[in-house]
């Protein structure tokens, strides 16, 4: 019995979308394998690493699969896993130590029931969906695997030019730039139907601005020059404030599927001069994506999530906790910082 990156990446993608113990079970049970050889103690990835195990050991790994995919038949990882092709999205990096993640409590809860007004405006939908089109998918392709994450265009005051921000751990080195390209319009259609989406590579003699990811977790650089990107727009960053308590929305490529909104359950735990932390719903793959303000102003870039840790409290079902972005106004000051005729 080997394990290999394709176990390796299939407990990473079956601990991120099935999570509960009863899900698992219900998978396993699915593939032929008994829930009562499986090890329950531990976290999800815990929990599916000795489900893959006796997969392996029973040759039902393929059956865990289909198992799975009947509940996700959509999922890019699930389906690589089938075909036994590498297929990977970035890694998104544990909340960063040097700060930590704050332990949300009940006034965080209560927000998210009842202490807060949800009404909005009906233009908040119209503004997001013309936002949505500056965000797109980031895939680089290697000789080994295909992996993605988000990203987006934008503009900063004062300083000429239409750029793109992704994170720093989603393509860090200028070499990949030749494997890159940045797909926009990937999404589905009122329909249903995938509308026709348009693939752009980078501009290697354009800027290229990196910060590691225990620093700003970010990377920026330009769209070839011939690419007409002006009908996608972009997105202002302006420094903004993003106090405790407020919502949060996220335009995302989660596990490099559609593009996605995700909308209910996002509320802001801890505001810090660097992160922002929050509860919400994202995946691997989501990494690089504006965390908008419910003014559709971008406060910070996701770049880190997961699941509880320790003993932390055990959220109601239906909300999610470990949610990490790099602070906007940060970038801002980074992004300008390296432009020497600025100011």
């Amino acid at each position: 019995m080997i394990w290999t990156k394709r176990e390796t990446q299939l407990n990473d993608v079956l601990a991120t979308l099935v999570y509960r113990q009863e899900g698992i079970a219900m998978i396993a049970q699915q593939s032929g394998i008994s829930p009562s050889k499986i090890n329950f103690s531990g976290n999800a990835d815990e929990i599916w690493h000795d489900t893959i195990i006796q997969a392996l050991r029973r040759g039902k790994l393929t059956d865990l699969i289909e198992a799975a995919l009947r509940q996700f038949p959509d999922d890019p990882y699930l389906l690589a896993a089938k075909l036994n092709a590498d297929v990977d999205y970035t890694t998104q990096p544990d909340l960063n130590d040097k700060n930590g993640w704050k332990e949300f409590d009940e006034a965080n809860l209560e927000v998210l029931t009842t202490g807060k007004s949800t009404l909005l405006p009906i233009s908040f939908l119209e503004t997001g969906i013309r936002r949505s089109s500056a965000v797109a998918k980031v895939e680089i392709t290697t000789r080994d695997f295909v992996s993605s994450g988000t990203g987006f265009l934008f503009q900063v005051q004062e300083i000429d030019g239409t750029f793109f921000m992704t994170n720093h751990h989603v393509i860090s080195d200028k070499n990949e730039i030749k494997n890159t390209k940045v797909i926009f319009n990937f999404e589905l259609d009122e329909n249903g139907n995938t509308k026709a989406s348009e693939s752009f590579s980078v501009d290697v003699e354009g800027v290229w601005f990196t910060s590691p990811t225990n620093e700003l977790d970010v990377t920026v650089f330009q769209l070839d020059k011939s690419a007409r990107i002006e009908k996608y727009g972009y997105l202002d960053l302006i420094p903004v404030d993003i106090p405790e308590f407020e919502f949060v929305n996220i335009i995302q490529h989660p596990g490099g599927m559609w593009k996605q909104i995700s909308l209910y359950h996002n509320v802001v735990t801890t505001s810090t001069d660097r992160v922002v932390q929050y509860l919400t719903d994202t995946l691997k793959g989501s990494s690089g994506a504006p965390v908008f303000n419910s003014s559709w102003e971008v406060v910070a870039i996701h770049h880190s999530g997961g699941n509880k840790k320790g003993n932390e409290n055990l959220l109601p079902v239906g909300f999610k906790s470990r949610n990490e972005g790099i602070r906007i106004n940060k970038i801002i000051e980074f992004f300008k910082a390296q432009f020497p005729y600025y100011g």
